[in-house]
């Protein structure tokens, strides 16, 4: 039970202000347990002036778990003011728990305390934490209830916290209501469209943000630039810069090198690279993701070569920009170089799925099978995305029986396919020659998985037939599809009609391709040399003459090339 208030005579009174001057200068927890037991043993924590010192030291320690205290001491003291209370909600954002932040502001409107401006600061800024907006959405209902909603450090949170949901439409309706705005609070609209790729949007807002005598900063046109993908627009921004920024950072260097790759004039990029007086990794994981992007696959591994002989340790991005650009090669040998780099700089996969995907994937394509389902094999926590890159490398490389059991493994894990994944194991059955199997898979895909095939399956299955010599069955099964076959899927069979040497049957799909308009050059040499094999010289004749009509020769013979160990 508490003491009687008339015991608070001077001295106990001049005891608490002896403990409020201690606790200014006690941060250590064991300290602040030992005044906390003197308080308890002298009745001073019911004297609110020090109860709150306390309350507010423990919830400002940066040692884990002092916030906890903080509340549990302040859940048992009455008059303490909002400040106290204020203490213990930003503690627990500092120890990252927004939850428990606006647990405690649930707490104080429970019990009927008074919250101000900075309470519902701290409970905005917990929701901008939290994963879920529908409690932004509440909070925002509660500024507006209490009267806040016009204090200007309020909007600028609530802002902050719909751009992170890029929530853009009630992020611009908070905007809107502004009765003054700063150049944080445009800096923060703009780089919300920007992140959700809305150039033209941007673009407006710049526009706005000008007429309203706002001048753009460093930060401004790092957002303008990231959502820029006109070479024009970007130019114009550029020009800016040089005319009314006094010095560059790294990040608007960064930013530009981003937007000229983007735009695909990488001189442009590299000369803004090598202008930059100190370069951050992301400066340089930028230039080779530019390289990397536009298929310039020597100069992306040119320029990590150099960032490894400068020493500069490649982040994550890097290491999936230069992964990527191997896999779009298919080198063995780079795949052997880069797996060498990995195992070397003890760069640890299982740290991130998303290397460990990309690594598999490039194994596959650069014809390394079995280090790629060694990767997946050691990955923890596989991702659909994981099991997809697998079944496909499989697939690529004919073991259609394999990638069968792997899909069905992931199944059994929990693992809905989605359209992506039935397309791998389409491909599977289809080089694998598993007609039953793969049509079996279609089925499914549409029964059991309620799945809407695309062109890219129906292409899968008249593949699956024609590489099995079931041309016929492949033309019933184009005629009774529920859309329109496009010309990959006529070509395909036109394809298969060659190699069974079925001219009449491809006579026929020709007349489809008429239909779709325009035809390559490829298809009409293939009926040309299905008409030559049986001698149908008039009708080989008619069709170079209607390829040289239409325009169709083409003058660039294709290339290929195999890589060959030494």
């Amino acid at each position: 039970m508490p003491p009687n208030t008339n015991l608070f005579n001077s001295n106990i009174i001049k005891t608490a202000h002896l403990y409020q001057s201690v606790l200014q200068k006690w941060k250590d927890k064991y300290q602040l347990n030992q005044v906390h037991a003197l308080m308890i043993t002298t009745g001073i924590i019911h004297h609110p002036p020090s109860a709150s010192k306390l309350v507010a030291s423990f919830a400002s320690s940066a040692l884990s778990g002092t916030t906890s205290i903080a509340f549990s001491i302040a859940d048992q003291v009455k008059g303490l003011d909002s400040y106290t209370w204020n203490t213990i909600t930003r503690g627990y954002l500092e120890e990252n728990k927004p939850r428990e932040a606006i647990l405690v502001y649930s707490h104080m409107r429970k019990k009927a305390l008074k919250v101000d401006a900075h309470t519902l600061l701290f409970v905005t800024k917990a929701c901008g934490f939290m994963s879920r907006f529908f409690e932004a959405v509440q909070i925002h209902a509660q500024i507006c209830k209490l009267g806040f909603v016009s204090n200007f450090v309020i909007q600028t949170a609530l802002l902050n916290v719909y751009g992170s949901f890029d929530m853009l439409i009630d992020m611009q309706q908070v905007f809107d209501e502004m009765s003054e705005r700063d150049l944080v609070t445009w800096n923060s609209l703009v780089a919300a469209y920007a992140r959700q790729n809305c150039p033209f949007k941007v673009l407006d807002v710049l526009h706005r943000m000008i007429r309203d005598h706002f001048r753009p900063n460093g930060m401004t046109v790092v957002s303008i630039l990231s959502a820029l993908s006109t070479l024009r627009e970007g130019k114009m921004i550029h020009c800016y810069m040089i005319r009314n920024l006094a010095d560059f950072d790294v990040f608007a260097h960064n930013a530009l090198i981003c937007m000229y790759s983007k735009c695909g004039c990488l001189l442009h990029a590299r000369r803004i690279f090598q202008m930059i007086p100190i370069k951050n990794v992301v400066s340089w994981t930028s230039m080779i993701s530019g390289y990397s992007d536009n298929n310039h696959s020597k100069e992306a591994l040119a320029l990590f070569k150099e960032m490894e002989s400068k020493r500069i340790k490649p982040d994550k991005i890097a290491m999936l920009s230069v992964v990527s650009m191997c896999s779009k090669s298919g080198s063995f040998e780079l795949g052997e170089w880069i797996d060498h780099y990995v195992e070397k700089n003890r760069i640890a996969k299982e740290s991130s799925v998303y290397l460990a995907n990309a690594l598999l994937d490039m194994h596959a394509k650069c014809g390394n099978i079995n280090k790629a389902c060694q990767i997946f094999d050691e990955i923890q926590d596989k991702t659909l995305v994981s099991w997809t890159s697998i079944i496909h490398g499989l697939a690529m490389h004919g073991q259609g029986v394999s990638a069968l059991v792997r899909f069905c493994q992931m199944q059994r894990q929990g693992f809905k396919p989605d359209g992506i994944v039935f397309q791998s194991v389409l491909s599977a059955c289809s080089h694998a020659g598993l007609v039953d199997e793969g049509l079996k898979c279609f089925d499914s895909m549409v029964k059991d998985h309620h799945l809407e095939p695309g062109t890219e399956h129906y292409g899968g299955v008249m593949d699956l037939l024609c590489r099995a010599g079931l041309i016929n069955e492949a033309f019933e099964f184009i005629v009774k599809m529920p859309i329109k076959a496009d010309a990959i899927v006529w070509r395909i069979l036109l394809r298969a009609c060659q190699e069974q040497g079925d001219i009449n049957l491809a006579n026929q799909v020709i007349k489809h391709f008429d239909e779709l308009g325009p035809n390559s050059c490829e298809d009409y040499i293939v009926l040309s040399n299905l008409n030559a094999i049986a001698s149908n010289w008039y009708t080989v004749g008619q069709l170079r003459n209607k390829m040289k009509v239409s325009g169709m020769i083409n003058l660039h013979p294709g290339s290929s090339s195999i890589e060959i160990k030494s």
